[in-house]
């Protein structure tokens, strides 16, 4: 069973959500060990003690519409594309009016979260993209108005110029799924509008996952996407897992005009088959791509004492600060919210307090600092940047950093603030 220290929360809401069917074995063994055959990776699982489905809110702040941290286990879990403000047609929703585009990409979340056998009640993450903190903060509030009040997501918010000309607003978010398949499926939803060779959504099955840091690539726009691409699948192949246990991509661009045309080299990179989930975000830096990606690891056999493993290719020089590749061997993870520093200040006293607020945050949710699978940071210029490389070295054990993505974007969601960070983390 999950180990799990919530005494010293004063404001926990918990929602236990039961009834999902135990998964099928897959036959599927982690990297690097030997395939079992499907008998006896069968046994194997079955001799497994499987999760207590489960999701629980961490410091529910209703009146907020968001929780501090959100936990889940046991459950399938649903990842979106991300969701612009258009109609089925693909027309621009509500032009000039932010109220207007929240509520149409609230709209389009639901029915893609419909489509993928989940809804609002499921929500565990949202990842939200707006032009100004106004936004942002509208978004939080017409979602808190459409959710029960015990549910609660984690949301993570950044300033950006989106995909289509005029939207103000788009999000993603992962949520629970009532369906599973053995396998990742990928969805289509034709209530809203999108590219039929893209899936909407993705649902990844009971058991582990891979995050692959984001891969940068410098070279001219037009070879970047299909160079960052092809590194990554190399990486999942030497994981010995496939294409299409790809479960979504994140790509991090120099112009967000730039998306379509990656979103044709990511169909091309999966032909035969829907496309995973994309997400665009728009930064500054000197690359004009990378890109990150969610693999979904089968498990078989008893759960790995080591739940989180960190890797690096042979032929990359390791960091101390980030791991090219966490291997997560559970599906008992700890989604945290987007993390402001509490008072405006330097960058480093920034930098530090968002680090200390996870230190109380970590195990308060089951975790710590040595079990954080995935982070992203986004910072409003290169000093921050620089600053945050170094202050990562008082908090991370070198061997054991989590997979990253670290980001220059156009501001922050919160007024007078230089960095935010998100980060999922295992429960051991």
């Amino acid at each position: 069973m999950a180990r799990r220290s919530f005494a010293a929360v004063l404001a926990v809401c918990c929602t236990l959500l039961t009834g999902c069917p135990a998964p099928k074995s897959t036959g599927v063994s982690a990297p690097g060990e030997p395939q079992s055959s499907p008998r006896a990776a069968d046994a194997e699982a079955a001799a497994r003690p499987a999760s207590e489905p489960a999701i629980e809110y961490l410091a529910l702040d209703a009146p907020a519409g968001t929780a501090r941290a959100v936990m889940v286990q046991g459950f399938p879990l649903v990842h979106t594309r991300q969701l612009l403000p258009l109609d089925v047609e693909g027309r621009l929703v509500g032009e000039g009016s932010a109220e207007k585009q929240v509520e149409q990409v609230l709209t389009n979340l639901e029915a893609v979260l419909k489509s993928a056998g989940s809804d609002f009640s499921k929500l565990v993450k949202l990842n939200v993209y707006a032009d100004s903190p106004r936004t942002a903060d509208l978004f939080r509030v017409q979602m808190s108005q459409r959710l029960a009040a015990a549910v609660r997501p984690a949301i993570s918010t950044v300033v950006t110029p989106l995909s289509v000309a005029g939207a103000l607003v788009a999000a993603d978010a992962v949520a629970t799924s009532a369906e599973q398949e053995g396998r990742v499926a990928q969805r289509r939803c034709e209530a809203v509008a999108g590219d039929n060779g893209c899936a909407d959504a993705a649902i990844m099955p009971r058991g582990g996952v891979v995050y692959l840091s984001g891969w940068p690539d410098k070279s001219p726009p037009a070879e970047a996407p299909a160079k960052a691409l092809a590194a990554l699948l190399e990486m999942v192949a030497d994981l010995k897992l496939q294409p299409a246990q790809v479960v979504q991509l994140k790509a991090f661009v120099d112009s967000a005009g730039a998306a379509d045309g990656i979103l044709a080299e990511v169909k091309r990179v999966f032909p035969g088959q829907l496309a995973p989930p994309v997400v665009f975000v728009e930064w500054l830096c000197p690359a004009p791509v990378e890109i990150e990606m969610v693999v979904h690891l089968p498990l078989s056999g008893p759960e790995p004492e080591e739940v989180v493993r960190y890797q690096n290719p042979a032929s990359v020089k390791p960091s101390p600060v980030f791991s090219r590749i966490a291997v997560v061997g559970s599906d008992r993870l700890a989604y945290i919210s987007g993390l402001y520093a509490r008072a405006a200040g330097s960058a480093e006293a920034q930098i530090r307090d968002v680090f200390e607020q996870l230190k109380q945050i970590l195990p308060e949710t089951g975790s710590d600092l040595e079990h954080l699978a995935k982070a992203t940071y986004y910072v409003n210029d290169e000093e921050t940047s620089k600053m945050l490389g170094k202050v990562r070295l008082d908090y991370y054990d070198p061997k054991r950093a989590p997979a990253a993505s670290l980001a220059e974007v156009h501001g922050m969601a919160e007024a007078d603030r230089a960095f935010t960070m998100d980060m999922i983390a295992v429960r051991p």
